[in-house]
């Protein structure tokens, strides 16, 4: 009796649903976008399989934001950081874009990093073709260039000592070196900014969107909770850590600065003291083409990071490496002989690497590949996820309790944007989000105990 009750106060709700989700399909059968099949999960699904999904929503959040920036800021040597300056402390809600657009783009190299690896360590590259897999590796290594061109954007002190190092890079470049700077580069830092700017919201955008065309395949997975988990942990973390103007660029004041996060592993080998174009360029390169020939060199049908035990020592050494060189990176003592130099001793971090190579390979040989002589498992049987199921009217009063929530975070949001405290305001907005992805979810589960 309750049941039938329940079925008949959510089928209403459930047909008018439905009678969208056909009304619109049949009437986008003819454009590009049905290409692409989304599929919403009934089910709490690992975020896992579809952290590439996620990357794409946050490049869409990215777009968004970028295109707002670009009403205010302006490509001018002498005014770009000036223009940065009038968003963050004058243009309405221009703090809450760029602590949003900043973030994001952060979030977008972590999600590529993380879908790489978990691609990688799973064999799923062997389920799918390999032009699928190298398309992800070049659209992650487009990515990093992109997030580097935009923050070196606002020429403050930290970001010049990118561009300071692109430009090194490029000039110690052998064969097309000398050819490529005055292309890329320009005459100086009028040049400059200019071409940095049309490759960040131009060209690095356009050439991600034709990888994407061929990277992505057909069944998509969209799950609203999660989503909305991730862009309000962004939000969030706008308003914990909002990102700061940093010092206008002066070429007059030796102040010791350390890139974003994604390049210290770079700046770590260059303050080794290891050439330029081998530290900058060359290292990263063979990085790059591991990944790239992974699904032309292992053949092997085993799918297990258990069984392939090379390639999973392989992958630990390589994201061991990534976290250590990362971390260090931030963490360098000043040279005596040098004021504004900063240096790491040779003799310490080239044997360190070299011991946590070695390491990763015999751990994945003695710990973690199975012995030669034991029998092959057979692999699990599927079980069906064991879900929660939320009887119908507790799923309604939790709704209404987090929407009255939803509610009343967004008037302390709205008070304390007008109280000057937008940090505060962005951190409670971030939780809003994340409360509308809990009612997805809590929905999701009334779902189940209706049927």
């Amino acid at each position: 009796m309750l049941m039938s009750q329940q079925k008949s106060e959510a089928g209403p709700l459930g047909r008018v649903f439905d009678e969208f989700v056909k009304w619109l399909v049949e009437r986008l059968e003819r454009t590009p976008i049905v290409t692409f099949r989304f599929q919403i999960p009934r089910v709490a699904v690992s975020p896992f399989g579809y952290l590439g999904t996620l990357t794409a929503i946050v490049f869409l959040l990215l777009g968004v934001t970028g295109a707002l920036l670009m009403f205010y800021y302006r490509p001018d040597v002498t005014q770009a950081y000036n223009s940065v300056k009038q968003i963050q402390e004058e243009i309405a809600f221009g703090f809450f874009i760029r602590n949003i657009h900043y973030h994001a783009s952060n979030a977008m190299v972590f999600l590529a990093i993380a879908h790489l690896f978990y691609q990688y360590f799973s064999g799923r590259f062997k389920v799918k073709n390999e032009v699928i897999w190298v398309t992800g590796v070049i659209l992650g290594t487009v990515t990093v260039i992109e997030a580097f061109t935009g923050y070196d954007l606002i020429l403050n002190q930290r970001a010049m000592l990118a561009v300071n190092i692109a430009v090194g890079l490029t000039n110690s470049a052998p064969f097309l070196g000398e050819q490529l700077a005055p292309l890329l580069l320009g005459g100086g830092l009028y040049d400059l900014i200019i071409r940095f700017y049309a490759l960040h919201v131009f060209i690095l955008p356009m050439v991600m969107l034709l990888l994407a065309l061929v990277h992505f395949p057909r069944n998509l997975v969209f799950d609203p909770p999660v989503v909305a988990g991730v862009i309000g942990a962004i939000l969030i973390a706008g308003g914990l850590y909002p990102v700061d103007l940093g010092i206008k660029y002066d070429p007059t004041r030796g102040i010791v600065e350390v890139p974003e996060w994604y390049l210290t592993a770079i700046y770590a080998f260059l303050r080794t003291g290891l050439e330029r174009f081998t530290a900058g360029a060359f290292l990263p390169l063979l990085f790059i083409l591991f990944f790239l020939i992974v699904p032309f060199v292992d053949r092997s049908k085993r799918l297990s990071w258990k069984e392939r035990p090379f390639f999973t020592a392989a992958g630990i050494s390589s994201l061991v490496l990534i976290i250590v060189t990362t971390v260090w990176g931030f963490y360098t003592t000043p040279r005596v002989d040098a004021f504004t130099a900063v240096y790491i001793e040779p003799l310490i971090f080239y044997p360190l690497l070299a011991f946590l190579v070695a390491a990763s390979f015999i751990v994945s040989y003695k710990f973690i590949a199975p012995p030669p002589y034991a029998r092959p498992q057979k692999p699990p049987a599927r079980t069906r996820p064991i879900t929660f199921q939320l009887p119908y009217p507790w799923a309604v009063r939790i709704i209404m309790g987090l929407l009255a929530a939803i509610g009343i975070l967004s008037l302390v949001a709205f008070q304390n944007y007008l109280e000057g405290l937008k940090n505060l305001a962005l951190f409670n907005l971030g939780v809003v989000v994340m409360l509308f992805g809990a009612i997805a979810h809590v929905y999701r589960h009334a779902m189940q105990a209706v049927k």
